[in-house]
C-alpha cells in the first residue's frame, strides 16, 4: 500500500515469510525467553517497567511491511480474512508522559477468528505508523480470537512492539474479552507466569438488523461523536470496494510511552 493513497487498496496477495526469516525470528525468541523474557525474571524488569508492558510470545516474525495507505491510517487484517470475518476498527493515540503527540510504530500481529497464526506470509501483521500530529491511528483487522486447549486457553489479544525515538520501547499484548468482561482474563493461562491483567481494548459494536452484537460488546452510541466519525469516514471508504464492507465492531486504546 502507497503511504500517499488517499484510500485503502486491498489485494489477496500477502507477502511470504523467507525461510531464513523465519528461522531468525525463531532464534530471537528463542533467546529472548532464556533472558530478557525469562518468566522467572520478566516480572521484576520489563514486567515492572510498564502498565501495557507484556511478553511478546512465540509468534513474533521480523520483516513485517508498512501497512499505512495514510498517515496514522492502516489495514492490518488481510484481505482474505477481511472478506469472510466482522470489520474491527481499532483506533487510539500513542502519547509521551506529558500527553505529547508521538510518530510512533506499531508493529502489530494477532490470530484470525478462528485464532489461527500464519508464520510462513505477513497475513494480519504490519507495522503502522502514527500521524505525527496527533499521535493517532486507525487500523482495519479482524477482532482476534481466543485460542488454545481447554485449561490452557489465551485471551483473544493484538501484539504490538511499540517504537519512537527518545522513548522506551514498549512490547505488549492488547486484549479483548466478551463483554468487556474483567473476569475473563483470569483463564489466560499466562497468568501463571506473570499477574493476571485489568487492561483491555475497550470494544463496541454496530448491532446487525436482528439487533446482534458481535461478542455482546455495548452498542457505539451517537454520543461518542469522535469515533462515530471514524466509522462514517471508513463506511465511505469501504462503500468505494466491490465488496460491500462495513464496520461491525471496533474498540480503542490509548497507550502511553515512556522517555527513554
Amino acid at each position: 500500500m502507497s503511504v500517499s493513497s488517499p484510500n485503502p487498496t486491498f489485494s489477496k496477495s500477502v507477502l511470504p515469510i523467507s525461510l531464513s526469516t523465519r528461522m531468525a525470528s525463531f532464534l530471537a525468541t528463542a533467546g529472548s525467553m532464556l533472558t530478557t523474557e525469562n518468566p522467572l525474571i520478566w516480572g521484576y524488569t520489563r514486567g515492572a517497567a510498564h502498565p501495557l508492558a507484556d511478553m511478546s510470545g512465540p509468534y513474533y516474525m521480523y520483516g513485517a511491511p508498512n501497512v499505512n495507505f495514510a498517515p496514522g491510517k492502516a489495514v492490518l487484517g488481510a484481505t482474505e480474512d477481511l472478506e469472510t470475518s466482522p470489520l474491527f476498527l481499532f483506533s487510539g493515540k500513542v502519547l509521551g508522559p506529558k500527553g505529547e503527540p508521538i510518530e510512533a510504530t506499531l508493529d502489530l500481529w494477532q490470530a484470525n477468528t478462528h485464532g489461527d497464526y500464519w508464520l510462513s506470509e505477513y497475513r494480519n501483521r504490519g507495522k503502522i505508523t502514527t500521524d505525527p500530529s496527533t499521535g493517532g491511528f486507525e487500523i482495519l483487522t479482524i477482532p482476534p480470537a481466543v485460542y488454545g486447549i481447554m485449561g490452557a486457553q489465551r485471551v483473544a489479544h493484538i501484539h504490538g512492539i511499540i517504537t519512537a525515538p527518545g522513548y522506551q520501547t514498549l512490547t505488549t499484548q492488547l486484549y479483548l474479552c466478551p463483554k468487556n468482561e474483567v473476569a475473563e482474563f483470569q483463564t489466560d493461562f499466562i497468568n501463571l507466569i506473570r499477574r493476571p491483567r485489568e487492561d483491555m481494548i475497550k470494544g463496541w459494536s454496530i448491532p446487525t438488523e436482528e439487533g446482534d452484537r458481535y461478542w455482546g460488546w455495548p452498542q457505539l452510541e451517537p454520543s461518542e461523536t469522535e469515533t462515530v466519525k471514524l466509522v462514517e469516514e471508513w463506511n465511505g471508504r469501504l462503500a468505494k470496494q466491490p465488496n460491500g464492507w462495513k464496520i461491525t465492531c471496533g474498540g480503542s486504546q490509548g497507550i502511553v510511552l515512556n522517555k527513554a
